[in-house]
């Protein structure tokens, strides 16, 4: 069956929308990590009899779906406790914050990522910021142990979005454990690299990990919550008392099915065809004249340091849209309160899923770089030229990252 025939024919209305998408998805080239394609065996398996199933666990219906799932991501992870009951990472976060905290307590967090999260009048805290060194752009672990020394957090929290290197997770969980504070790790956009081996695990050092499972583990619109033996109980009465009951059945379907693709040989070749992808995307960055927030690569994550270039944060994301490059700014925190800076974040998880290579994300990182540092109307046209001329060779998922038994659902 043809879909976008029948809803041309069906919903011409609608096709005009869709066929937007198509364009937008064929010929730009996104680096934001939540814009990654879903797998498709996940797609399929989620657009299956589970669509029509019942998400009610009163009934029962998803007990041992649930369990199921819940079970293998253990087994990827290797993590004592997992729960899948929330859609968004927001829920999730909220859901820690309500287990392991009350009402007034310190919580430490890097970048103050998790303090968006924190929208009721219950989850009221006093957060202290640590970051990055402003001199090294490294983590400072001795500042960071005598800052929680000093305001004995109850909560530590690391969640990585702006930080491009391995974190020494063992250290952190001993200078949690000196002040007597819980750490609790959200590494959603880093997930599929941990769960391949690529990137360090904090399971067996953080009190609770969290992560989205979309964007870097290509899977359903979820969020997952794995801890420790001790806090299970803690974790679970915090679910039942905010109301998350569970997923629908397609959703945890659909996981399931990309946790067993999750540990393929193509999986784990993807995820470091996206760690080689983004060396040499900061290296061509770098060759065009650009400056980067750190001199550390081995994730997905590339950050141009926007006080390097001609405009603001703002203004570059809004050009390189323009161009067809759809890219994240963010506001970066460093251990000193006076000293932050604006960045624009590049992630290699959409375009490797696409196939791009190594060579022509080099070349593309300098034409980039040309822009930002001199933003004339014939550097931009040629930036465009060039995004059309890469995007049209690329294909939605790369065959080679998908096992052969599945590449029919390709086609």
């Amino acid at each position: 069956m043809d879909l976008f025939k029948v809803v041309a024919d069906f919903d011409p209305e609608l096709k005009e929308f869709l066929d937007k998408e198509i364009e937008r998805q064929k010929n730009t080239l996104s680096f934001i990590p939540d814009e990654n394609s879903i797998s498709p065996v996940c797609a399929s398996v989620q657009g299956s009899v589970w669509v029509s199933s019942s998400n009610s666990t009163a009934l029962g219906r998803t007990d041992d779906l649930e369990k199921l799932v819940e079970k293998r991501l253990c087994e990827v992870f290797n993590a004592p406790c997992a729960s899948v009951r929330t859609v968004t990472i927001e829920a999730a976060s909220r859901i820690v914050f309500n287990a392991l905290t009350e009402r007034g307590d310190v919580v430490m967090s890097l970048d103050l990522r998790k303090k968006e999260h924190c929208n009721s009048e219950h989850l009221a805290f006093r957060f202290v910021n640590f970051g990055i060194d402003n001199d090294t752009r490294e983590l400072n672990l001795n500042e960071i142990e005598k800052k929680a020394r000093e305001c004995k957090p109850r909560l530590i929290v690391v969640s990585p979005i702006n930080y491009s290197a391995n974190i020494d997770y063992q250290r952190l969980a001993k200078i949690a454990k000196s002040v007597g504070a819980y750490l609790w790790c959200d590494i959603s956009q880093s997930a599929g690299l941990i769960a391949s081996g690529v990137f360090a695990n904090p399971m067996p050092y953080a009190d609770v990990v969290t992560f989205s499972t979309h964007g870097s583990m290509q899977g359903p619109q979820s969020a997952v919550i794995l801890c420790q033996n001790e806090i299970y109980g803690d974790i679970k009465r915090a679910e039942t008392i905010s109301g998350h009951t569970g997923l629908l059945s397609s959703e945890l379907a659909g996981l399931a099915v990309r946790l067993t693709e999750m540990k393929s040989n193509e999986y784990k070749e993807y995820n470091k065809a996206v760690v080689g992808n983004s060396i040499a995307l900061a290296d061509g960055l770098k060759a065009g004249g650009v400056k980067l927030v750190d001199k550390l690569h081995g994730s997905h994550l590339v950050m141009v340091d926007a006080q390097s270039c001609a405009l603001s944060a703002r203004g570059i994301q809004e050009l390189l849209s323009d161009a067809g490059i759809h890219v994240r700014i963010t506001n970066v925190l460093t251990s000193d309160p006076k000293v932050k800076f604006d960045a624009v974040r590049f992630s290699t998880l959409p375009l490797t899923t696409r196939g791009i290579t190594p060579e022509v994300l080099k070349d593309l990182g300098k034409e980039i770089a040309t822009v930002l540092l001199k933003p004339e109307d014939d550097h931009v046209k040629a930036l465009k030229e060039k995004v059309l001329e890469v995007a049209s060779k690329l294909k939605e998922v790369d065959p080679k990252f998908v096992q052969p038994i599945l590449h029919q659902l390709l086609d």
